[in-house]
């Protein structure tokens, strides 16, 4: 079988003081995957400034032992969209073609910035599964969040929702239920006592402090790993089909319904939350990271 062709565009910030560990927790999803072929990782800005996710996601992947992986640093803000990363994405799909997938778990600015290198690089490409996007105002624990990955570069996410053939889009309502309780994660992760779980035990502290102070939450919501399992695994979804009407007004805050034209896109759920959140954990200790590689 055919191994499933990704590169991963991203603003990886686990380890960052303050910042979240989802994207990183997302790759390291990957790397368990043994049905996906990792090309590289394509930084962008979002969780911090570029120049902080590109580092830290250096440094990241250096010390899973994992330096093998292309990590390229993408566009610093909207107003500047050429980048080495959008450079990299425009060949990769000139190589690759429609086995090429993209999962995009930040802002859209790197991909597109791949236009500007290679023309019709939307139609090139197959499935891009996205983690963004909201389709009613979002509370968590109570409490209004704010989308931050389709609004960081709205017009970026227009401009890819329009061209794009083939779109899946992991919404923040639809994530609430990849949520992970601080008290079973803690425990899987002791019990499995490996270098990776010890690891993750120690970068995952303050993440869920912070759930628990900001969003008064007794655990995590580990939202772009939703956007890696339905690209490599669909199987663990309704893989429901939708149609938004995203407009330039109503992706200012991620909103993908505004009255606009009609996209036919996919808009998976999470089919049985217990055995989804079983397979993370196993995608996760099978990773060839650290110990294990």
């Amino acid at each position: 079988m055919d191994k499933l062709r990704l590169i991963m565009d991203c603003d990886c910030t686990m380890g960052v003081p303050g910042c979240d560990v989802d994207d990183s927790l997302a790759l390291l999803y990957v790397l368990g995957c043994p049905e996906a072929e990792l090309f590289g990782v394509t930084c962008s800005f979002g969780n911090n400034r570029q120049d902080t996710v590109y580092e830290n996601t250096k440094r990241l992947l250096r010390e899973w032992g994992r330096e093998d992986i292309p990590v390229l640093r993408g566009a610093d803000s909207p107003k500047e969209r050429r980048s080495e990363a959008a450079e990299f994405l425009s060949a990769a799909a000139g190589k690759l073609g429609c086995d090429l997938n993209l999962l995009v778990t930040g802002c859209t600015s790197n991909l597109t910035g791949a236009e500007q290198y290679g023309p019709g690089f939307f139609d090139c490409i197959g499935d891009i599964s996205l983690m963004g996007g909201i389709t009613a105002p979002l509370t968590v624990g109570g409490r209004p969040m704010a989308e931050l990955n389709l609004s960081a570069d709205y017009a970026a996410s227009l401009n890819l929702l329009e061209k794009a053939k083939s779109v899946r889009i992991a919404t923040a309502q639809n994530c609430l239920r990849s949520f992970f309780p601080r008290e079973i994660c803690e425990r899987r992760l002791r019990e499995k006592n490996t270098r990776l779980s010890g690891f993750l035990l120690g970068e995952l502290e303050y993440w869920f402090d912070i759930s628990e102070k900001e969003w008064n939450l007794d655990g995590m919501v580990n939202w772009d790993v939703m956007a890696a399992a339905q690209l490599i695994h669909p199987e663990y979804f309704h893989m429901k089909r939708g149609e938004i009407t995203p407009t330039p007004e109503s992706l200012k805050t991620g909103m993908l319904y505004g009255g606009g034209e009609k996209r036919a896109v996919l808009l998976p759920e999470i089919a049985n939350g217990e055995k989804y959140i079983d397979h993370i954990y196993e995608t996760y200790f099978n990773a060839r990271v650290l110990d294990s590689v």
